[in-house]
């Protein structure tokens, strides 16, 4: 089984580190291996639910401020 070198890795997590809206900056995506996809993958995937987490907690302390307001 392929194995990705901490090197490999590093370069990765730059690249999605450095990622914004910009198309462009989703490029280096192309060419993945399947087992960098799957990384990468689950990265997005803990990102999203880091974002939903928060707008959950932001939305909870809204509420809990328009009752106690």
């Amino acid at each position: 089984m392929p194995s990705i070198t901490e090197e490999r890795l590093a370069e990765l997590a730059e690249n999605w580190n450095e990622e914004t809206n910009d198309p462009e900056t989703e490029e280096w995506r192309d060419g993945l291996t399947p087992e960098e996809e799957k990384i990468v993958s689950d990265w997005d995937f803990g990102y999203a639910v880091g974002v939903h987490n928060i707008c959950r907690d932001i939305i909870a302390q809204c509420r809990e401020s328009e009752r106690h307001g």
